[in-house]
This record gives C-alpha cells, sequence and structure tokens, in this order.
C-alpha cells in the first residue's frame, strides 16, 4: 500500500510456533516390541512414542479388523431408532434423511439414502442451503418432509441441538430421530430416538465419530436386522472414508480402521459422484 499506510499483512502480529517434544522412550521397550513384531527399531520406536508399546495394540494399530469394531458397545438409542427405521419401511412410510451441506453431512446423508432404500425403503435425501437455510434441522427441512409426504425425518451430522427444530416437527406430525456427532446441549431433544457417542449416558468408546461415521453404525444394524452381509456393507466405507478424512477428526483406531478399508472401496467405488471427483484429480487409473 503506498503513502506510508499499513498493509494488512504487516498489521498481523506473528504467531509463535509451539512445539511439543516427545519425551524419551526405553530403549529395553522398544527391543521387547521389536523383537515381537519382527518390525525395524526405528518402526516400534515411533508405536511406543504412540503409546503403542503393548505388542496386541501394536499389531491392532498395523493391520486393523473390521470384525474387532464389532466388540463395542452399540450406541445409545441405535437399537430404538433401527426399530423406527424398519416400522416406516414395513409400513410403506417415506422417509427424509437430513443431512448437512459439508462433506460429512453430504457423504452420511448419501450412504443412510442408499441403504434405506437397500432394504426397501422410500428415502428423500435433503441438505440445507449454506445461506438460504442455514446450519442444522429448520424450517426448509420440515418444510421438504411435509412437501415429500414424509412421516419421519433422520438427520445426519445434525440436529443434537436443534431443539425447537424437532418440536416444530412433532407439532407438524412427524418423528424425527437424530443422529450427530457434535457435543449436545445439557439437555437432549425431544426426538423418537438421538443417536450420538457423545451422549453423556453412551458408553460407545469411540468419541470421535464423524457424522458418516455414526450413519454407518446406524446402517451396520439395519443391514444386520435384514439378515445383508456384512461385504456389502463394507463396499460403502468409500463415503465414510471420505467424510472421516475431511471432517479432521483424530484417526484413533476405529477411524483409522474405517478409512483404511474405506480407501480400498474407495479405488473399486462405483458411485458416479466419486468416480467423477477420482477423474478430476487424476486418479482414475
Amino acid at each position: 500500500m503506498k503513502g506510508g499506510g499499513q498493509t494488512a499483512t504487516s498489521a498481523l502480529h506473528p504467531v509463535e510456533p509451539r512445539w511439543e517434544e516427545p519425551g524419551e522412550v526405553s530403549p529395553e521397550v522398544v527391543r521387547a516390541l521389536q523383537a515381537e513384531l519382527s518390525l525395524p527399531e526405528v518402526l516400534c520406536a515411533l508405536l511406543v512414542r504412540r503409546d503403542l508399546a503393548d505388542p496386541d495394540r501394536a499389531k491392532a494399530f498395523l493391520r486393523p479388523l473390521l470384525s474387532e469394531l464389532d466388540a463395542a458397545p452399540p450406541l445409545a438409542d441405535l437399537g430404538r431408532a433401527t426399530e423406527r427405521i424398519l416400522h416406516a419401511v414395513e409400513g410403506g412410510e417415506t422417509i427424509l434423511v437430513h443431512g448437512d451441506y459439508d462433506v460429512d453431512g453430504i457423504a452420511g446423508a448419501t450412504l443412510l439414502t442408499r441403504w434405506i432404500r437397500r432394504i426397501g425403503g422410500s428415502a428423500i435425501p435433503f441438505v440445507p442451503h449454506r445461506v438460504r437455510d442455514g446450519y442444522d434441522l429448520g424450517d426448509a427441512g420440515i418444510a421438504a418432509a411435509r412437501e415429500a409426504g414424509a412421516g419421519l425425518i433422520v438427520t445426519v451430522d445434525s440436529g443434537i441441538r436443534a431443539h425447537q427444530a424437532v418440536e416444530d416437527a412433532m407439532t407438524a406430525g412427524l418423528e424425527v430421530i437424530v443422529t450427530d456427532h457434535h457435543t449436545p446441549a445439557e439437555t437432549l431433544p425431544p426426538a423418537f430416538a438421538v443417536v450420538n457417542p457423545n451422549r453423556a449416558d453412551c458408553e460407545y468408546p469411540n468419541k470421535s465419530l464423524c457424522g458418516a461415521g455414526v450413519a454407518y453404525r446406524l446402517c451396520e444394524s439395519l443391514a444386520r436386522e435384514r439378515g445383508i452381509d456384512s461385504e456389502e456393507l463394507y463396499a460403502s466405507l468409500d463415503l465414510v472414508a471420505l467424510a472421516t478424512i475431511a471432517d479432521v477428526v483424530p484417526l484413533n483406531q476405529e477411524n483409522r480402521t474405517l478409512v483404511r478399508y474405506g480407501l480400498k472401496a474407495l479405488a473399486q467405488t462405483k458411485l458416479p459422484g466419486l468416480r467423477a471427483l477420482m477423474s478430476r484429480a487424476g486418479l482414475d487409473d
């Protein structure tokens, strides 16, 4: 900027980097892990630094298996949500799947819509317009549900703090199932079911699932109740991997496992949108 004025850049204060140096690791612990895993010392040292000195935990980290995720306790209200959706499917009731406008919300809504249709249900996806409708379940989503003739709204990646909107939907004769991963308020919305690992009363160990990850667990429950083979479900992990990475949730054991298998599914995906994105990025060969 000419004339001696201060530019926007010069007005900014420099940010001091904050480094967190890892502590020293015990050579004996590293050697013990190396003996168990037959891996290079430097890799074993990295595992120890990640608090993975236990051989079994280190093996699970390096070679995660989807079957190991089944040992976790179910998400709170998962069974109730599953039963209500199956009731809607069997009764020919239209379900509005209410997503969010970010990658996680779009991927999760796509995932749940596809699986409700897979088990024979009528599902209509809805994503609010970022500017016109704003974030979360609101008037636009309720209006879309009524226009579609839906009797049930299932949110994905949204709804956990939409108390008034849930009440408005109920007043309009709609039932609501909330699936979300964001931090709840002191009270939960008055929905038919609230599926969220961050509920205070939820014993599910992974509090860092993204919205699509929560939706995947619901799809898994629906598929199990309908006797659908797990391999078919695993093909849907392409969307879960995309959402997990895009939402920048911690790659803990479960999320890392979902991403690992999701990337394999992504390489073989048949979803036109994902194929187009991969082609655009030069990754379709």
